[in-house]
Parts: C-alpha cells; structure tokens; sequence
C-alpha cells in the first residue's frame, strides 16, 4: 500500500494475544509506581550457578531468590481489591518467557507455583519447557471470555469493576512478577508496570565490573535489578526492607540451597 507521500507500507491486524496485554497497560497507566534500582554481587554465586548439577540458569536463581524474600516479607504478595488487601498464602511467580511460534516470537506466561518451594534447577527446568516445550493452554473462565468479546472501553471498565471484588481479584495471577532482558541488553532494564502485579522484577545482564571488596577494587561479576512495587499497596520502608533481603540472599547464594519443605 502506498501513503500519500508516496511512501510504502503493510498494514497487519493487531494479534488477539495482544489485547490482554493492551488492556494491562491502561490499568496500569492509573497506578502509581515505586523503582529501586540495586546492583547485587553475585560473584559468589555466579561460581555455584556454572558448578551446579542439574543446570541453573541466572533467571531460575533469581526468581527462586526472590520468592524466598517474598516468604520474609508477605506484605509483597498481596493484591489491592476495591478498598481491601488481598493476601495470597502461597508464592506463585508470573515469568514472561519468549516462544517461537510458526515461525515469529510471541510472549507467553509461565507461573511458577510454590516457587519458594522449589529449587532454582527446578524453576530452571520450568522455565526451559515453557520456552521450549508444547504451548501451554491458558484456558478462560466464563467471566474471562464474556469480557473478551466486548468493545475496548467497556472491557477496560469491565475489568476495573471487577477489580475490585476479592474472590475475581484473586484469579488474575500472582502478584510477583519477574521478567529476564539480560540476554538482549548489557546493562539495567526497565518494566512497564503491568497491573496487576504488585512486584516485577526486571532482570539485567550479568557483568563484570569494578567493585570494591575487602578494601580493594577488583573485578566482580555484577547483576543489576530493577524492582517496581505498587505504592497502593507497598509503601518506600517495606519496599526497602524487602529489597535489602533480597539483596542478601542474592549475595550469598541461598536460593542454590535445597528449599524449605
């Protein structure tokens, strides 16, 4: 087809999958958000990740640690809903995973159950097979596919009202969630706050930089993570808290310990 400048281009429909997502992001746009950018040296870890047997990846390792912190600090996972607090009881984590699907990329979920629960070769091997292995189905409820067949504004409202009841509110997936660009980039990424989770954690690249350790400044490996939180429902001090376990566990490896059972 060709513009009236004379300039030459292809129309495409949006995908269906896609619209999920679209109606995420204007939920989202309403919130209010907090960042924390951390830089974590993992050095120590990085030698028991390439020792490790099954295979860990960076990825399995961080989501693993992160639900460890979330057991610390359940404040995290939780859910606003109207003028309530939705506690979850247990740690599910929403993983965006890249598939090849007839031949172009599309983004998929994989939600990792009870992942405080499991090791990071065991969330690794998740992770591997929702990259790599058949396509999981994501069946609808009867709500779900009702709101799907309404026009745009009034599934977005739809959805905003139902929001705010609990027992809807519970069915839209965790409230965790971590998403890995380290292997497209060299450095810090940033989300884009999708509602309705209230932590997502974007995963950079590992590297090696300058660091001072012991008083000296040697090379260290380095892996940069950036932590939005929902203010509406984590305010700065529980944020910081959580951040500075995190940190700690990061650091030290513990999530290439066996679990807790």
């Amino acid at each position: 087809m060709n513009g009236a400048a004379g300039a030459s281009y292809v129309l495409r429909p949006i995908p269906k999958e896609r619209q999920p997502v679209l109606d995420r992001l204007t939920s989202a746009s309403r919130r209010f958000q907090v960042h924390a950018l951390v830089e974590l040296d993992v050095t120590d870890a990085g030698e028991r990740i390439r020792e490790a047997r099954p295979a860990v990846s960076w990825t399995g390792f961080v989501i693993a640690t992160v639900a460890r912190a979330v057991v610390e600090h359940p404040e995290v996972n939780a859910r606003k809903a109207g003028n309530t607090l939705l506690l979850f009881d247990h740690v599910d984590v929403g993983a965006t995973v890249e598939r090849v699907e007839n031949g172009r990329a599309v983004l998929d979920i994989a939600i990792i159950r009870a992942a405080d629960r499991k090791s990071s070769a065991e969330i690794t091997d998740e992770l591997h097979r929702a990259k790599y292995g058949p396509a999981r189905a994501h069946p609808q409820s009867r709500l779900t596919a009702a709101l799907v067949r309404l026009p745009g504004p009034l599934r977005r409202t739809a959805i905003r009202m139902a929001s705010t009841r609990p027992g809807i509110a519970a069915t839209f997936g965790p409230a965790v969630g971590v998403t890995s660009i380290g292997m497209f980039t060299h450095g810090w990424g940033w989300a884009i706050p999708v509602a309705p989770l209230t932590l997502i954690v974007t995963v950079g690249s590992v590297v090696e930089r300058p660091a001072v350790h012991h008083g000296q400044i040697v090379p260290r490996l380095m892996l940069p993570l950036t932590l939005s939180f929902d203010h509406a429902v984590i305010d700065g001090a529980p944020a910081a808290r959580f951040t500075e376990t995190l940190r700690a566990l990061t650091e030290t490896g513990a999530a290439l310990d066996p679990p807790p059972r």
